[in-house]
């Protein structure tokens, strides 16, 4: 009997630094070496009926990463997860999975939000500096329109991107030590998905703050308000 299974993934190290395309060749030969029994499309060009969610940005870590894929027959989870992960190239593993049911909708066409800890090294050290981030912030959500330039195939066009950014807040900071980590929440699904480093760079442009940017990861996909899959 068929079987179709939601399964979460971390995505770290130097392999954030590969494409979405090659991403799914990566789990394509990994799924062959594991001998998974895949359903594969009919047609010229057959695939294995494997879904993933919405990319992943480049150079951006993930600790909540999605895929469905459909099995021929039915399949043990841990089964599933033990043998993907002695395929896995190092910074995939695979850390859950739940059975789905075949008429669930696609993760593209579901998630709707995604949340993203940005990790900042601050270069300025000033008194009440966490206020003044938190009211900058504050500032920053309140306006009606940020615009930014974002290139395409086409070239650069102008794009407000205010209407994706759901929240930005401090999550924690060290100023001794010039760390602060902020969470991002941002819209997905029809309207587009933004990649976190536009709103953070345009959060930036804005205030006279000395920042190097240390990390983004995306730690959180969510339909509905919920978890995809809550570990």
């Amino acid at each position: 009997m068929e079987q179709v299974i939601r399964v979460k993934y971390i995505k770290e190290g130097p392999i954030k630094y590969i494409s979405h395309l090659n991403l799914v060749q990566v789990f394509t030969r990994t799924l062959r070496r594991a001998n998974i029994p895949v359903l594969i499309s009919l047609g010229f060009n057959p695939r294995f009926r494997i879904s993933f969610g919405p990319p992943l940005a480049l150079g951006i870590s993930s600790t909540s990463e999605y895929f469905d894929i459909r099995l021929k027959k039915e399949m043990k989870i841990e089964e599933l997860a033990e043998k993907l992960n002695r395929e896995l190239p190092i910074g995939l593993k695979i850390i859950c999975a739940k059975i789905i049911l075949s008429s669930t909708d696609s993760l593209v066409k579901s998630i709707d939000q995604s949340t993203y800890i940005v990790t900042m090294k601050l270069n300025t050290e000033r008194e009440n500096l966490k206020n003044e981030i938190r009211e900058n912030i504050e500032k920053y959500l309140d306006l009606k329109e940020i615009w930014i330039d974002k290139r395409g195939k086409k070239g650069i066009k102008k794009l407000n991107i205010r209407p994706l950014i759901l929240n930005l807040r401090i999550e924690e900071t060290d100023i001794t030590n010039g760390n602060m980590m902020l969470k991002l929440d941002i819209k997905m699904g029809n309207d587009g998905n933004l990649n976190p480093h536009y709103a953070i760079k345009a959060w930036l442009s804005r205030y006279s703050y000395s920042f190097d940017l240390v990390e983004i990861s995306r730690v959180g996909m969510f339909i509905a308000d919920k978890e995809v899959i809550k570990n």
